[in-house]
């Protein structure tokens, strides 16, 4: 998964993009107090300092529109701040809206700490203050305009928390987006290991079983398994394939990359290959899995339907996996043991089981609690030892449409024990 990039979360300004209209009424509020403020200067006969201050904060106005930089804006906000609140008095209040506008920009930025507002228009309120009583103003001019100040701080703060939500939305986003990603990962690292458990593990035992035919002159039989472990090791590579394509493209549904990986191995088996040698673990039930086992040399014991028609492909496919790595680890730890899988309706529900007689110590399965808890669903899992046996009990919902089926399929004890001892497991 690709982690879109953000803009930066402390700058004011970061992914807002400015409407036209916004723009425009901006440009005529600059212009509006510009007019006013040369054409009243010039009728009151302001003095010089007056017109320069008054320029200063327009000119910070201006540039703050114009130049959309954090640092720019923090800085022109507090210019217009600081020289308009100086030239308040002398405009009759015509600058107390670039000082409003400066508090307004200061307060709302989340990269500032929260009192900056406040700050600011102690600072206006101070100056206002001095010059009104070097100017001769009255009280309430000066509490009228601290009234202004006063909006400006609570109109900045409304905008703060705005952008602190949003600001919090896109990194909730990008929270999201990462763990997506390492689920993605932790999915792929699951399918790689279970092509190395079954795939390759299974293609040793193939070529350990060609060996020994080989010096048994059973070149024939020797062939067929040659050919057995070509398509295994078609069919890991294609797995292969599909959890490397998991991880470079997530934009591609599990039925696509299912189906690419399908493509591999209908591939490999077009180039000569003939009906004998379908690959061993297909990923719709559970019939090839044991079969493949059979294959290995291992004695699987089955009970029950192996179809799992009642459950949908979501929840097949990770019954399917989770049995792939239970045999995989049985050939591995209990070699030449025989296997137990039974799968049994219970109401509405039903129960996969995988057990096998330990041969010494006990060993866990990697993965599997993480597939069902994928699933979101009542669906769970349970693997370790029960007295003198490894157990993995699955626990599924079946669907309500397939409730009526309850009960149709009765159980089934397929015993099954490879006749070649030349092939037996040696993991």
């Amino acid at each position: 998964m690709t982690l879109l990039s953000e803009p930066d979360l402390t700058d004011p300004s970061a992914g807002r993009s400015r409407s036209r209209v916004g723009w425009v009424l901006t440009a005529v509020g600059i212009v509006a107090v510009a007019f006013w403020f040369v054409r009243n200067g010039v009728l009151e006969q302001l003095p010089v300092w007056a017109w320069t201050v008054g320029a200063v904060a327009l000119a910070a106005w201006t540039l703050r529109e114009v130049v959309r930089s954090p640092r720019v804006t923090t800085a022109a906000a507090a210019v217009m701040v600081v020289a308009g609140a100086a030239a308040v008095v002398p405009t009759r209040s015509l600058m107390l809206v670039a000082v409003i506008v400066g508090i307004v920009v200061l307060q709302s930025s989340i990269a500032l700490p929260v009192w900056t507002g406040a700050v600011a228009t102690l600072v206006a309120l101070v100056e206002i203050a001095v010059v009104a009583s070097i100017d001769g103003a009255s009280v309430q001019f000066v509490l009228g305009t601290s009234g202004g100040l006063v909006l400006g701080v609570l109109v900045g703060f409304s905008r703060r928390q705005y952008r602190a939500a949003e600001a919090q939305a896109r990194q909730a986003e990008r929270d999201q987006q990462r763990a997506e990603l390492l689920a993605d990962r932790a999915r792929a690292a699951r399918d790689v290991h279970d092509v190395l458990a079954h795939s390759l593990g299974g293609l040793v035992l193939q070529l350990d079983a060609v060996e020994a035919l080989l010096e048994a002159g059973r070149v024939d039989e020797a062939a067929t398994r040659a050919g057995a472990a070509r398509t295994l090791a078609a069919d890991g590579l294609a797995e292969a394939r599909r959890a490397v394509h998991a991880l470079r493209d997530d934009g591609t549904s599990d039925r696509d990359r299912l189906g690419s990986a399908a493509d591999v191995t209908d591939a490999t088996r077009a180039s000569g290959q003939d009906a004998r040698h379908e690959p061993p673990v297909p990923r719709a039930d559970l019939h090839a899995l044991v079969t493949a086992h059979r294959d290995f040399g291992g004695e699987v014991v089955v009970v029950g339907d192996l179809a799992l028609a009642d459950l949908d492909e979501a929840h097949r496919r990770v019954v399917v996996a989770t049995t792939r790595e239970a045999l995989s680890n049985a050939r591995r730890h209990a070699p030449g043991r025989p296997v137990s899988l039974s799968v049994i309706r219970d109401g509405d529900a039903l129960d996969v089981v995988v057990a096998n007689p330990l041969s010494s110590g006990g060993h866990g399965l990697v993965g599997i609690r993480e597939r069902f808890a994928e699933l979101g669903t009542d669906a769970t899992v349970e693997a370790g030892r029960s007295e003198d046996e490894f157990v993995v009990a699955m626990h599924l919902p079946v669907a309500a449409a397939s409730s009526d089926a309850a009960g149709r399929s009765d159980a089934v004890d397929d015993r099954g024990t490879h006749a070649d001892r030349s092939a037996g497991p040696d993991a």
